[in-house]
């Protein structure tokens, strides 16, 4: 089973884009407050479509990244209770890889739309794995990887990976990766 915790206040209905490629095992989860609580027919057709079970938890807010804190807090209670299950927080928000650097040894991806983590995107990021491991070493790919899957636009890969190892670095790294980057902009 795969839960997908939806920051809708971060990524609206383009968060919730590959809905229609999701089976009875999955789980969606829409946190969404005041602030975006809005959505279109269109979305609101593909969500009756839509074979996963899903639940929405309206987020009281007032407070600066409460839903955040809410859905880490709630991403922790499923933590423990599907312990074999896969969990993929949706959201633009790189705030959140702080929750995987604590949860690294567990199952937990941060993703921007769910089309991201379908079966086709896992068969594709499998292959990009491999062809990174051919060209870098094994410890460096573990690290690209998450900015490559993250990153909307190269310049947005490049900054994570600036963030992460500096610029002579990084410099290095993209000019490698940058042929496996070509669908973004």
């Amino acid at each position: 089973m795969t839960y997908y915790l939806i920051d809708y206040e971060n990524t609206g209905e383009y968060g919730l884009n590959g809905l229609s490629e999701l089976d009875s095992k999955d789980q969606v989860v829409i946190f969404y407050s005041e602030n975006a609580d809005k959505m279109s027919f269109d979305l609101h057709q593909r969500l009756q479509e839509c074979h996963a079970v899903v639940e929405f938890r309206k987020i009281t807010t007032g407070k600066k990244n409460a839903l955040d804190f809410q859905l880490a807090a709630y991403l922790g209670y499923l933590m423990a209770k599907e312990e074999n299950s896969r969990f993929c927080i949706v959201s633009k928000d790189l705030g959140y890889e702080v929750l995987l650097e604590f949860w690294k040894d567990k199952n937990i991806r941060l993703i921007d739309t769910i089309s991201t983590e379908t079966k086709k995107s896992i068969k594709e990021r499998s292959e990009l794995e491999e062809n990174l491991r051919q060209m870098i070493p094994g410890e460096v790919v573990e690290l690209i990887l998450p900015c490559i899957g993250s990153g909307k636009s190269k310049l947005l890969v490049n900054n994570l990976l600036v963030k992460k190892y500096g610029s002579k670095k990084a410099g290095e790294l993209y000019k490698k990766i940058k042929p496996f980057l070509k669908e973004k902009k």
